[in-house]
């Protein structure tokens, strides 16, 4: 029989690399998403039954990590914020017709997600209301769908649908310019 302990271990080892990607969008510093994922470990393990019904999907961890981050930004009144890289690539998201949508944002590592950011991207990204961003974020750095994006800020998944769109098109009209100057996007010839 499996103790306590590896049942735990069990539902959270395969969302540590994501729950420190988030935490580090989140926080915007190391050591703090260090805190952040120690403190959501600890709340997770105290809210913890092995013997419950109840389903410990993905989303779980981070519903408990966003109230984390909630309560820490009420203490400290910290405001999420994106962390720029020194190397930086708009990214193959781009399309190459500006009246094309977005695709859709595959699931990136921490380097990759890293890699996809510079200067110009963070302030496009820190310009987008909070509630977008943390879409794009629980998204592109944690890989959550729309359900479970849904489930960690507590609304339905049309409204996430909604806000990661509205931010897509926002980032898409903010980062035109800038995409066309670096070549990642094409004029279009009418």
């Amino acid at each position: 029989m499996e103790s306590a302990v590896d049942v735990f271990l069990r539902h959270i080892r395969p969302q540590w690399t994501a729950m420190y990607s988030v935490a580090r969008r989140y926080t915007g510093d190391e050591d703090a998403a260090r805190d952040l994922v120690q403190e959501t470990l600890l709340r997770a393990w105290r809210g913890f039954a092995p013997d419950d019904t109840r389903t410990y999907n993905r989303s779980w961890v981070f519903v408990i990590m966003r109230s984390a981050m909630l309560d820490w930004q009420r203490k400290v009144d910290r405001r999420i914020t994106m962390v720029s890289t020194p190397c930086g690539e708009l990214t193959e998201l781009a399309p190459t017709d500006s009246t094309e949508p977005f695709a859709p944002l595959p699931n990136m590592t921490e380097e990759r997600f890293r890699e996809f950011l510079d200067d110009t991207v963070v302030q496009a990204l820190d310009a987008l209301d909070p509630s977008f961003r943390e879409v794009i974020v629980l998204s592109v750095a944690g890989g959550l769908g729309y359900r479970d994006i849904a489930e960690v800020m507590d609304c339905p998944a049309g409204t996430v649908m909604s806000r990661l769109s509205r931010a897509r098109r926002t980032l898409r009209e903010n980062l035109a310019s800038y995409a066309r100057q670096t070549g990642f996007l094409k004029e279009s010839r009418s």
